[in-house]
């Protein structure tokens, strides 16, 4: 079909748009052709850059026809492209149909997306559907809608003139699976001018404002500035009309709408903090009754139900969870993934934040069986705030525990549980040695603890601050006498602390009996702020433990290192490996060694140790302290001496440096009979000598 002979030229158009907290900068090309009818094909491709690392595009054609000498009919097709901000790329075609006329236009447009959604991380939803909690899936999709648009010349002059002014109004609407349409009006103006000076013939320079408003966004506005430029030199018979409808641009949605949210198909939900597929959900609060109510209605959930607590409660008896339920106070947010499809998110429970009060002070406020779970809880009062004995695998997540009559947390025979993200303060103090203090003769007991794990073994605390307590942790195993043999029963074994603080104990910080696998990561033990206290870390009978940036401040001695002959034979302190240790400001030793053997310290500074920086205590009948290492030792303003020796010590060697302290070292005069015994190979330089056998008694005075 032949071309008409007309100044028709193609159109670049470049436009920048500041929406409602969002910028894009974009550009086009227009070719129009015209045909021997004086009607038009034309061809059309858009791109643009947005803020937030979007990117869209499009290519689309369409023809004209002059439906009279006013009107202009004409239908077109676009191909749109989008990369979202999640980098997430999505396609569709569209279609719309347009009728321009000198006064009035209208338009409409209709989008189909092409392809699949995509699943976004850590955006789904838990929902309850049937009683039980499902989840959704967090997606992003493209959504298919359509708009309607209707607009007139203001008359400001004839349609000739080089300035037009065009208002506009119209809806739109966009639906999506598992989602609710999106319904709304818009508003929009654009004026136009004509040919300015500096610009080619046929040039329009275009600002425009508009707005919208939808039940899903509510109001957005926008503010645009345009520019079209034609390309090449006009016709011997003059420029073209740069407003005739025939070439004027295709008003459209060009960025494919997308929605971000829990929309995927409803799946089973399995609740991260305890790793069980979820049952049935239930709310307690006040208004339920007294304990036993709580409790029947906690029971006839049934197993792996979630339970969201409401507002402050009273408890007669202990609150007990069964088996993989979870119980979460008002606000808590609780982890989740879909059992389909893997997705993560998350369900928040819309009640008040929550407080437990136990008012019987022989009943824990809370039970917990194998595989539950607790989380965003005060817990005040009760015999102690959570009890659990011979169950597995439980979460104790955000809880507040305090006010309680004996221990925070009292675990017994339990294996596998995590402490997180918490605080135990302000429980019962015990100022009575006889009935508190720890002793070898009663090795299962440590009473009023922040937390209590006897005979328990895989067992996590992290993120967790203790305060105002008599003993921190408490982690023992389970000693009988078995044909007068004292025996480990049930080990405290796969103990780990990570960042964890604790402050004001008024016995040990943290106190060790008869385990092994210990692993403390970033402890901080400050009782520098009191003036009765024991020492700070004792390990009694402990076996492979690895310190790492630990902190002590205060206590009698900072690190007390103790096997006892009265403990079962293979409790015993070795194989402890210390990297990166400070303690400050004891009233005796640092370091207590009493007799032990296997230890190896690390980048350890001692500063301010009330009598010596390291107490190494051997014994003729219980043995010598032996095999330790010293690497990068320093001690500071020790009051006494840095280093002090009482029975037989052994095999010592690194490197220790003592400063501004009386003494660099001292040994025992008196019934003791302190002494020094090197293997060969065995080193140990204090302040760069070698202190050996052979100067060891007229060194150390």
């Amino acid at each position: 079909m032949p071309l008409h002979a007309a100044d028709w030229r193609p159109t670049v158009e470049i436009d920048g748009t500041w929406r409602s907290g969002q910028s894009s900068a974009g550009g086009g090309f227009f070719l129009p052709i015209l045909l021997d009818s004086g009607n038009a094909l034309f061809i059309d491709t858009q791109g643009a850059f947005i803020e937030g690392g979007v990117q869209r595009g499009s290519i689309g054609a369409g023809y004209r026809m002059r439906a009279s000498d006013d009107w202009v009919v004409g239908v077109y097709g676009y191909y749109d492209y989008l990369n979202s901000a999640y980098d997430n790329s999505f396609n569709q075609l569209s279609f719309g149909v347009e009728a321009l006329g000198p006064v009035f236009e209208t338009r409409a447009n209709i989008y189909l997306p092409l392809g699949d959604d995509h699943t976004l991380a850590g955006m789904g939803r838990g929902e309850v559907s049937g009683g039980k909690l499902m989840f959704r899936e967090g997606m992003e999709r493209a959504r298919r809608g359509g708009d309607v648009e209707a607009g007139v010349r203001v008359p400001l002059s004839s349609a000739s003139d080089k300035m037009q002014l065009k208002v506009f109004a119209g809806s739109y609407f966009y639906g999506g699976d598992n989602l609710d349409d999106k319904l709304g009006a818009k508003l929009r103006a654009e004026l136009s001018f004509a040919d300015l000076p500096g610009l080619p013939g046929g040039s329009t320079v275009t600002i425009g404002a508009s707005g919208s408003y939808d039940n899903e966004d509510h109001f957005k506005g926008a503010a645009m500035a345009r520019l079209r430029v034609p390309l090449g030199a006009s016709s011997s018979t003059g420029p073209a009309d740069p407003f005739d409808p025939l070439t004027q641009r295709v008003e459209r949605n060009r960025t494919i709408e997308t929605h971000r949210g829990a929309t995927g198909d409803l799946e089973k939900a399995v609740i991260t903090l305890n790793g069980q597929t979820a049952g049935n959900v239930i709310d307690i609060s006040a208004a339920n009754g007294d304990a036993a109510a709580i409790n029947a209605a906690i029971d006839a959930a049934g197993d792996n139900a979630l339970i969201l607590a409401n507002g402050t409660i009273g408890l007669n008896q202990s609150l007990t969870l069964n088996n993989g339920q979870v119980l979460l106070g008002g606000g808590g947010v609780l982890g989740l993934r879909g059992a389909s499809s893997g997705g993560e998110g998350w369900l928040q429970n819309q009640g008040t934040a929550t407080t437990l009060t136990g008012y019987n002070p022989a009943q824990d406020v809370v039970t917990m069986a194998s595989n539950s779970a607790i989380s965003t809880l005060l817990i005040k009062g009760g015999l102690a705030g959570i009890g659990s004995t011979g169950a597995s695998n439980l979460m104790i997540d955000r809880v507040d525990i305090s006010g309680t009559s004996h221990d925070g947390i009292r675990f017994s025979g339990v294996n596998g549980a995590v402490i997180q993200n918490s605080s135990i303060h302000d429980l019962y103090i015990c100022e009575n040695s006889t009935k508190c203090e720890f002793s070898v003769f009663k090795p299962n007991v440590a009473p009023y603890a922040a937390i209590s794990a006897h005979g328990t073994k895989n067992l996590t605390v992290r993120d967790t601050t203790i305060d105002n307590v008599t003993y921190g942790l408490f982690a023992g195993s389970a000693i009988q006498e078995i044909d007068w043999v004292p025996t480990i029963t049930e080990a405290a074994s796969n103990i780990t602390m990570d960042n964890v603080t604790i402050s004001r104990s008024r016995r040990e910080g943290l106190l060790f009996v008869g385990a092994n696998n210990v692993n403390l990561n970033k402890v901080t033990i400050d009782n520098s702020r009191q003036d009765r206290d024991m020492d700070l870390v004792v390990l009694q009978g402990t076996r492979d433990v690895t310190i790492t940036d630990m902190a002590l401040k205060g206590g009698i001695n900072g690190l007390m290192l103790v096997t006892s002959s009265n403990m079962p034979e293979d409790a015993v302190t070795t194989n402890i490996n210390v990297n990166g240790l400070t303690i400050d400001g004891t009233r005796n030793a640092g370091i207590f060694f009493n007799p032990v053997s296997g230890i190896n310290l690390k980048n350890v500074k001692i500063t301010n140790a009330g009598t010596y920086g390291a107490y190494l205590y051997g014994s003729d009948w219980s043995g010598p302290v032996g095999n330790v290492t010293f690497d990068n030792v320093t001690i500071d303003r020790a009051g006494t001496a840095g280093l002090y020796f009482s029975g037989p010590s052994e095999d010592l060697a690194g490197n220790v440096t003592v400063s501004n302290t009386p003494s660099d070292c001292k040994v025992d005069t008196g019934w003791s009979g302190a002494s020094l015994t090197q293997a060969p190979g065995k080193v140990l330089a204090l302040n760069g000598s070698v202190l050996g056998q052979s100067n060891f008694a007229s060194r150390c005075k």
